[in-house]
């Protein structure tokens, strides 16, 4: 995965160990630069969009809104949503991103979830607030910064 983000090394990293159920958010997938990468410049949230949604990402993107935590959260998109019967695992798509829930169902293009999602979480990035547990935002726990380090193995 040479030239491939460090977002999604760690998403990919995650998925591939079950760290998680539905996905992790946008602040949490971007601060990992600042952890892995420190001589590279955090990505605003819309270039994050842009390349989630680029093609040449070896997998397809999934994008929801996470019960557990009330936010979006992104993942990989496993084989059972790809072949679920009539592509209707899969309720819209923005070129690799695919939304698996209603979630943006007022939302009419890409341009429209980049500012959705820029709106939400920018201000958490430049907060430098990463990680939401027991409902506040704020830094990585030490739990996640081990697995974020692991990526980097």
């Amino acid at each position: 995965m040479q030239n491939t983000p460090t977002w999604f090394k760690v998403l990919n990293h995650f998925y591939e160990n079950g760290y998680f159920h539905n996905g992790l958010t946008i602040p949490f997938l971007l601060g990992t630069s600042l952890v892995l990468d420190t001589e590279n410049v955090n990505l605003s949230v819309e270039d994050f969009v842009l390349q989630a949604a680029d093609g040449s990402l070896p997998k397809k993107i999934s994008v929801q809104r996470c019960p557990a935590i009330g936010e979006y959260v992104f993942g990989i998109i496993d084989n059972e949503t790809i072949n679920y019967p009539f592509g209707k695992a899969i309720a819209k798509e923005y070129e690799n991103i695919c939304i698996t829930d209603n979630s943006f169902s007022e939302i009419p293009d890409i341009a429209g979830l980049k500012n959705l999602l820029s709106d939400r979480y920018q201000k958490m990035l430049d907060d430098a607030l990463f990680s939401k547990n027991l409902g506040k935002w704020g830094d990585y726990t030490e739990k996640d910064l081990l697995r974020i380090k692991e990526t980097a193995v």
